[in-house]
């Protein structure tokens, strides 16, 4: 079961109780990403994630990379267009320290210079790794053709210009400036009592020494979607290409079927995708479609990667496969298969707290509640094959398609036709 609380000062606690388990997996959830950024702070959130690391008032950076892997326990951070995460798992003997820890770091960081001008040059190499690493770069450079004027847009991780232009005062005044109490969200998932968590809460985090106190967090504007192609040349093997449309936001009521839609696609080795470009036609080794879905906007896609004499015929055979299930649907036993993945998967998912803690966090962060595991299957199970082909039959049209490449020559393609057998 599920428990929140507010304690004084704004901040959400999210417990889920999970007696049988041995751990416990606790997370600070900031309410600000890289979609909050101005236009001079690509990547800054994703700075301040790095630097929290790097030493508060108590403790150096050393000491906080010991601390929980003395107990064996284990820490790491994520930052998203929409929020960022710091989190912890360990033994649940040991969930007093993790939370001094992790509020330590969220209320006291001190963004050392010495520390900064060391960081940047790890940041700068995660930002060539990427772009060294094709299959993330072509979605990079998808999200970037789809929203060109958007901040969803943007991407998470910055760029070399942006990153190296950042002084320690920039990252502090941005993190004073928006890690809020009334933005933060508290989740605690494992074996702690929602007593034991709201205890150690009202002492490590109900304070009044969050500087970013009263941030008025703007509300993003609706996706405003382009459509077209972009390549980008690097000398490798492979073309690896990602082909798709807008999609839905988180909320849409329209989601649970767009999940079907991308099971029966292109999710598994049983998806349409999967059997018709390599178990068929041996195109590829990795093919996949996928749903990204923000708060206000999202993208339907699909990935997949071969060599340059193949590549027309795999853009030909992905626009095909999406053609046909917005002309004639899917089936009732594909529709089945795929509300039978979606439930085991959620249910699964349950005995990690490590996802029972992204669920929660992710979902009260972005739309401020969070559905029962019963009330997404419930949605799940209702969804009928006629929504599904009438969802795609809206989504997958010639005039809303992007295409991404990477790779030594540029597909020459007619963009619209694809969507066609």
């Amino acid at each position: 079961m599920v428990c929140k609380d507010v304690l004084s000062n704004g901040l959400r606690v999210l417990t889920e109780y999970l007696p049988d388990a041995y751990s416990v997996t606790t997370a600070l959830w900031a309410g600000t990403g890289s979609a909050y950024e101005q236009a001079d702070e690509a990547g800054v959130s994703h700075v301040v994630e790095h630097m929290l690391f790097k030493g508060t008032g108590r403790r150096n950076s050393q000491q906080i990379a010991q601390l929980l892997e003395n107990v064996g326990g284990q820490m790491n951070a994520f930052t998203s267009r929409e929020y960022t995460c710091y989190y912890t798992r360990s033994l649940a003997e040991d969930f007093e320290l993790c939370l001094d820890l992790l509020s330590d770091m969220y209320l006291d960081a001190r963004f050392p210079a010495a520390e900064w001008a060391k960081e940047k040059g790890v940041i700068l190499e995660e930002i060539n790794m990427y772009e060294d690493t094709p299959d993330d770069l072509v979605g990079e450079m998808f999200n970037r053709k789809l929203l060109p004027t958007h901040p969803y847009g943007l991407p998470v991780i910055g760029t070399v210009e942006s990153v190296s232009g950042f002084t320690r005062e920039d990252i502090e005044h941005y993190c004073r400036a928006h890690y809020a109490p009334e933005h933060t969200v508290l989740v605690v998932a494992g074996n702690v009592t929602r007593e034991q968590a709201l205890a150690m809460a009202e002492k490590y985090l109900n304070t009044t020494s969050y500087a970013g106190a009263g941030w008025n967090k703007p509300k993003l504007s609706a996706s405003v979607y382009s459509s077209g192609t972009v390549h980008v040349h690097k000398d490798i093997e492979q073309v690896h290409v990602m082909l798709g449309v807008p999609g839905l936001s988180g909320d849409d009521p329209d989601i649970y079927t767009l999940n079907m839609l991308n099971s029966i696609l292109g999710s598994g080795a049983s998806s349409r995708l999967f059997q018709e470009v390599r178990e068929k036609r041996g195109l590829t080794y990795s093919v996949y479609s996928s749903v990204a879905a923000q708060r206000f906007g999202g993208a339907f896609s699909a990935y997949a990667s071969t060599s340059l004499n193949r590549v027309d015929e795999l853009l030909k055979v992905l626009g095909c496969e999406m053609a046909k299930i917005a002309a004639d649907g899917v089936t009732e036993d594909e529709l089945k298969r795929a509300q039978a993945q979606f439930k085991a998967g959620l249910l699964m998912g349950l005995e990690s707290s490590a996802n029972v803690m992204v669920r929660l966090g992710r979902t009260e962060t972005v739309y401020g509640e969070v559905q029962t595991v019963e009330e997404q299957v419930d949605k799940i199970m209702r969804v009928t094959c006629a929504e599904v082909k009438r969802l795609a039959a809206s989504l997958l049209t010639p005039e809303k398609l992007v295409l991404s490449t990477v790779g030594a020559e540029e597909p020459k393609v007619d963009l619209p036709g694809l969507l066609s057998c």
